[in-house]
Order: structure tokens, then C-alpha cells, then sequence
């Protein structure tokens, strides 16, 4: 995120908002775009337009290159280079040849078949399946001890940050009470949490510190140590939790309060509790649809409706009028994962930034915040998972393929047993079981389009995973000669998810800051990729209608500008027209989702930021039904000849509401920076139409104060 200071004033213009993000494509050589200086219709969007075009290319949609979109498509299956599965897949298609991959392979027209014929391809494909086992970071008391008494040195020498660092290594590698009696007597866990509440209290993480004194109680800490636990427990109860209180609403304040009266109960502490007060509660909070659920959507406002073409599948548009910052969708994932990048610093789970995690009983390799956290995993996905997490981010498989296991892992083969006979494919009919499995079933996988060595890759990777799923004992009557009738079908479905995920999934986000509220020097950190069936079905436009930002998992989509009733209510899949040229953004398009896009951005060229003006705003026709759009130099619509001066001033008057919001943002005033931003969008767009860049800046600085309410993460300094 950069800033630059405009005409010398103090106020902070983003020039470069950090934009949704490709899934690590390569780059690409820029190509020249052919002119002319003919004026042309525009045909955009439900309700087009007549209107002075901007600029109008030739060839405004580009070919499908066919070299570029084989590197996408392959990086959506490996994303790390140092993973073995390419080379795999290479080795296969080099052993079957392409004749068999052209003339046979090609011409299978199911998913169940295609797995059946790579299955029986023999040793080339048994050969790497044949060495599937497990795979993970296992316990080590040994070390956690170490760890603990490395810890327990800088607790001595006042210095609780690098404590708390070393107790983390300590609790993650300890094994649960009793399992390794040779080290610690078997109390490696609970030693580690004793510990790690010491460093805790010293650093005022006052919930995570009681936490971990039940945790360690919990897991047998020895009763002669107690009163050790007994002087943290104390402190906390008579010194900090009175300033804690100030953060934790009723309900929270009431089961602290119990929590601790049990653990001093427990630790024969005969000192009474100090009388605390409640508080509003500080915990980040999911915003409400504006005007409430579609009924037949529940993610989505009842300001969106869901209509479908032949030609463009299922999208949103307005049911009715869409005001800027009206909050159009709000909804969890059907399945998310998180980015092995960051496995050390947030919850396996909830994706919550980690104080103090909680291990899994068996493996060392992930965290979670919480014990809740921790056994919602482990009765689900994580127990099938568990012990070959090292081997699936060895193989290099993209976070897309984690997606792909994980919608089978956390629901269990009974739960799609009972749906298999109800799987039917419908592309065009609106979702009318949001949330479910056929809402992701139905996404497209643009099946027809896919060339036959990509879906031998893709169905390589399914036969991998199906492997994994075998030797985790998914399925209760296995035969590893051959594949059963569930093997083959709940194959076929991770097949689909691999398609399907390549054009339907959202990398979760949050942004770092170095203060609350204070923009300069902010980043987007991606950590976790989802799958989001209700946000799927809103198309691609190079000039995104709405903002998106993550609560927790949950995705939530914001009006960017006004929409009437009718029009498209489009997204953004990463190209920006103000951020990246037509040339680029038509080919990232093409080959990344395998379409064309004929926005009115791309069909005009609009300029991108570092030739974008504000002179290139075109002025609205203030008469009812006129869609005549003029220039600036214009007095009157050259349609119905009605002045347009009065637009001009309309434009002039609000144009101080955007400085005023940037001088908002920056103080950190972010509410007060919305709705003036709100406020001129609103105007303008009833005044004018895009490109301006006045108008893109602030569309821009409205996206990051909207994100603001989301995940964010203060960097400790």
C-alpha cells in the first residue's frame, strides 16, 4: 500500500490499494493495443447506456494463450517447486505417451472413468502410490523438556517474550500426561503449561494464562508444585483481572469469574475474589445484511437477486436500489484451509493469530487456539489428516488440493453416501440449499473446456489423495487391489473439487498494521483459501461494485458504488482496470478462469492509475430516462439537449467530502472516513460515470477503511 501527498496538503491519497490476489501465477510480458478513434456503443451490463466512450480498442478480448494457461492450471495443482508431484504426473504421461493420453484417455466422459483407467495404468502409477505412509512431526518429550528449561532461564532473567516463545516449542512437542513416563514422569504437557502461565502473566495475556493453569491441572500437574501456580493464580485474580474486565462483556465476565474461583478451589488459595464489573465486549463481530436475508439465499441481502443466461451461468444482480457500503454478502466457508506458511502463527481451525496454542494430541505440526478449536478438528478433518499433513505439503500440492481433501475429511463418507443418489449437475438453477453440498457440487468446473493432460494431472492427484484417505482408514472395508464402489465414487468427487476449486475459491486475508486504525505501512497477509458457494456465483468485473474482507473465516462483501435495480452485481477475480493494463488483465482472465471479459473497462481501455484523470468523468443527463452520458466540455445532453451544468456543479460541491474523508482515514477516524466516502460515491455516481480518478482513489481507500473491521493484526514492535 503506497501513499502519495497531493498538492502539498497533509492529506494521505492511496494510489496502490492492495488488490485480491492470483493464486501465485507467473508473470507476463505485456503485448501493444491497437487504437481507434471511432466512437462506439457500449453494450455493458443489464441496462446499457449512450454515452461518449472513453476509447475503444479492436481487439478488446485477447486468445487464450494456450502456454500461460497450462502454467496456471499447473500451478493450482503444485504450487511448490520442491514438491515431487509434477514429476510424477510428468513421469506418467511420459510412460503412457501421448497417443494414449490423445486418442483413449481423452475421450472418457466421467470422472469415475477417468480414475478407473489411471488406476489400472500399473506400476508407473503404483510405483509412487505403493509408498504412500505416514508422514507428520511427531512428539518429543526430550525436547519440549528443553525447551521448558530454556523458557524457564529467560522467566529468571525477567525476559517473558523469548519465554513464552520457547514454551510454545515446549507445549507443541510434549505428548500427552503418561504417554512418555521416561522424561518428566510423564508430565512433559503439564510442565510446559505451568510454565508458559508464568510467561503468560508476566505479559498481561490474562485469559490465556487461566487457560493454560486449567489446561496444566487438566493433564495432571504434580500437587506438590501447586503453590508454584498457586502465587500466578493469585496475582491474576487480585491484581490483573480487575484490568482485564475492562475487555469482556457479562457473560464472559461471569465464566471468568466461576473459572477461577474452581481453579483456586483446586489450589487451596482461601483469599476471596475482588469484586469485578462488566463491560462492553470487544470481540469482533459479523455485520448484518443490509435489509436482511434473501430468503432463498441466506448469505445474501435481500438487495440481491439470482438470475442465469446460457451464456453467463448463475449471477447476482440488484433487486433493487444498492447504496455504497451496503453490506450485499455475508457468509462462512463450506470448507477453508490454511496456508502451511502459517501454520506456526494461527489456529489449524478457526484461523485466529495464536498467544498461547494448544496442540494436537498425536502430531506436532499444527496449532489451534483452543482446546474447542483443537477438538473440532480432531473428531472431524484432523483425525483423517493428522498423520500425513508433512507428506501432503511434501508433495507440493497447492492449498487448492488441502480444499479438495478437506471437503471430503470433514464430513465423513457416510455424509456423502447419503447424497450420493441426490448429486445431479444444474449450472443455471439458483442454489435453493445454500450452504450445503450441492451448492458446491454445482459450481462449474468448465469440464468441457479442460484439455486431457490436465485432467490426467488432476486425476493423478485425486488417485494421491484417495491414498492418503486409504491409509488414514477412511474407508472401514478397504482393498488395496482395487478400487470399491466408495473408493471410486468418493474419488470422483475430490476429481470435481480439483476442477471446481481452480475458479471458484478465495484466499482469506488479514491486514498488519503498526497501530489500530493507522493505514501508512499497512499489508494484506494472506493465510487461508476457502470455498464460498454464494460468493462464487457473482461474476468478474475490472471495475469491482463491491469490497471484500474476512471476519474469522466468514467472507463479507460491500457495495463500492450505487446499483440500480437490474444491474450486475459484479466482484472482482484480481485484475483492476486502475492497477493493471487491458493487455494483461485479458490474458490473466482468459488463462487464469477461461474467459473473456468485455467489461465496459476492457471494451473502453480505461487508463490505469498512471495516466488517469479526472477529466475523463462523464456527466449524467439530469433527465428521467435519459441515459445519455456527456463530457465536460459539453453544455448540453446531446440527446434530449436538457443542460448538464447543473451535473457539473453537483460534482464540484462534493468534491471537498473526499479530502475530508482521506483527512478522516488518516487521523483514524475510520467511521467518520466511510460515510463521508459513502457519501461522495453515492453523489457522484448519480452525477457522473466512471473513469475518474478521484473516484477510483476513493473507492480504493473505502475498500481498506471497510476491511478494517475485519481480521486485522497489530505488529508488536
Amino acid at each position: 500500500m503506497q501513499f502519495k501527498v497531493c498538492h502539498g496538503s497533509l492529506y494521505a491519497v492511496m494510489l496502490l490499494a492492495d488488490e485480491p490476489r492470483d493464486f501465485n501465477l507467473p508473470t507476463l510480458p505485456q503485448r501493444r493495443i491497437t487504437y481507434v478513434s471511432e466512437k462506439l456503443p457500449s453494450k455493458y451490463g443489464v441496462h446499457s447506456e449512450e454515452y461518449v466512450p472513453i476509447r475503444t480498442v479492436t481487439q478488446h478480448t485477447m486468445q487464450q494463450d494456450p502456454a500461460y494457461t497450462a502454467r496456471c492450471s499447473s500451478v493450482t495443482l503444485q504450487s511448490n517447486e520442491q514438491g515431487f508431484f509434477l514429476d510424477f504426473a510428468a513421469q506418467v504421461a511420459e510412460a503412457m505417451g501421448s497417443e494414449w493420453i490423445d486418442s483413449k484417455f481423452a475421450t472418457l466422459r466421467s470422472d469415475e472413468a477417468r480414475l478407473r483407467a489411471c488406476y489400472e495404468l500399473g506400476d508407473c502409477v503404483h510405483g509412487v502410490l505403493g509408498n504412500v505412509q505416514e508422514l507428520y512431526r511427531r512428539k518429543d518429550a526430550a525436547l519440549s523438556a528443553q525447551k521448558r528449561r530454556e523458557a524457564e532461564r529467560y522467566l529468571s532473567a525477567g525476559n517473558p517474550r523469548p519465554a513464552l516463545q520457547l514454551c510454545n516449542h515446549a507445549v507443541m512437542r510434549a505428548p500427552p500426561s503418561g504417554v512418555d513416563t521416561s522424561v518428566d514422569n510423564g508430565l512433559s504437557l503439564s510442565l510446559a503449561l505451568a510454565v508458559r502461565s508464568e510467561s503468560l502473566l508476566q505479559l498481561d495475556e490474562n485469559e490465556a494464562c487461566l487457560a493454560d493453569i486449567q489446561l496444566a491441572i487438566r493433564e495432571g500437574f504434580p500437587p506438590h508444585l501447586r503453590p508454584f501456580m498457586a502465587r500466578g493464580l493469585n496475582e491474576l485474580a487480585q491484581t490483573l483481572l480487575p484490568k482485564f474486565t475492562v475487555h469482556v462483556g457479562p457473560m464472559e465476565l461471569i465464566a471468568t469469574t466461576v473459572r477461577l474461583q474452581n481453579e483456586i478451589s483446586q489450589l487451596d488459595i482461601e483469599q476471596p475474589l475482588p469484586q469485578l464489573e462488566a463491560s462492553s465486549s470487544q470481540a469482533l463481530s459479523v455485520p448484518q445484511l443490509s435489509q436482511g436475508k434473501n430468503p432463498d439465499m441466506p448469505a445474501m441481502s435481500r438487495l440481491i437477486s439470482v438470475v442465469s443466461s446460457p451464456e453467463q451461468g448463475r449471477y447476482a444482480v440488484a433487486a433493487e436500489h444498492i447504496s455504497t457500503g451496503d453490506t450485499i454478502v455475508v457468509e462462512p466457508p463450506y470448507a477453508a484451509c490454511l496456508l502451511p506458511d502459517v501454520f506456526g502463527t494461527h489456529c489449524h481451525h478457526c484461523f485466529k493469530r495464536l498467544v498461547a496454542p494448544v496442540a494436537c494430541p498425536d502430531c506436532s505440526g499444527v496449532a489451534f487456539c483452543s482446546t474447542d478449536c483443537r477438538d473440532r478438528a480432531v473428531r472431524t478433518y484432523h483425525r483423517y489428516e493428522c498423520h500425513f499433513m508433512d507428506l501432503l505439503v511434501g508433495s507440493g500440492m497447492s492449498i487448492l488440493c488441502h480444499i479438495a481433501l478437506r471437503m471430503i475429511t470433514q464430513s465423513g463418507l457416510q455424509h456423502f453416501l447419503d447424497e450420493k443418489d441426490s448429486l445431479r449437475e444444474s449450472f443455471l438453477q439458483p442454489n435453493k440449499q445454500p450452504g450445503s453440498y450441492a451448492s458446491v457440487y454445482n459450481l462449474v468446473t468448465h469440464a468441457e473446456k479442460r484439455p486431457a493432460q490436465d485432467f490426467l494431472h488432476r486425476t493423478l492427484m485425486a488417485l494421491f489423495l484417495l491414498r492418503c484417505l486409504q491409509e488414514a482408514n477412511f474407508f472401514p472395508h478397504g482393498n488395496k487391489g482395487s478400487l470399491t464402489s466408495d473408493e471410486l465414487f468418493i474419488g470422483s468427487l475430490i476429481l470435481r473439487h480439483l476442477q471446481l476449486l481452480q475458479f471458484n475459491a478465495h484466499e482469506i486475508f488479514e491486514t498488519s498494521m503498526e497501530a489500530p486504525n493507522t493505514f501508512r505501512g499497512s499489508k494484506t497477509v494472506y493465510i487461508a483459501v476457502g470455498i464460498y458457494p454464494t460468493a462464487a456465483m457473482l461474476n468478474h468485473n475490472c471495475h469491482p461494485a463491491l469490497a471484500r474482507h474476512f471476519v474469522g473465516k466468514n467472507i463479507v462483501l460491500q457495495a463500492l458504488r450505487p446499483m440500480e435495480a437490474g444491474e450486475n452485481v459484479p466482484e472482482n477475480y484480481g485484475p483492476v482496470f486502475t492497477k493493471r493494463p487491458l493487455a494483461l488483465r485479458q490474458r490473466t482472465l482468459a488463462s487464469r478462469y477461461w474467459f473473456k471479459c468485455d467489461c465496459e473497462a476492457c471494451i473502453e481501455d480505461w487508463p490505469t492509475y498512471d495516466t488517469l484523470n479526472n477529466d475523463t468523468l462523464r456527466f449524467r443527463c439530469p433527465t428521467k430516462g435519459c441515459k445519455q452520458l456527456s463530457r465536460k466540455e459539453h453544455r448540453r445532453c446531446p440527446r434530449c439537449k436538457k443542460q448538464v451544468n447543473p451535473q457539473q456543479g453537483i460534482v464540484q460541491e462534493i468534491a471537498g467530502k473526499f479530502l475530508e474523508g482521506m483527512e478522516a482515514m488518516e487521523s483514524g477516524d475510520v467511521e467518520r472516513a466511510i460515510q463521508l466516502f459513502c457519501l461522495y460515491l453515492d453523489t457522484m455516481y448519480k452525477a457522473g460515470a466512471p473513469p475518474c480518478r478521484d473516484m477510483s482513489l476513493c473507492q480504493d481507500a473505502l475498500r481498506v477503511c471497510l476491511a478494517n473491521s475485519g481480521n486485522t493484526w497489530v505488529v508488536r514492535k
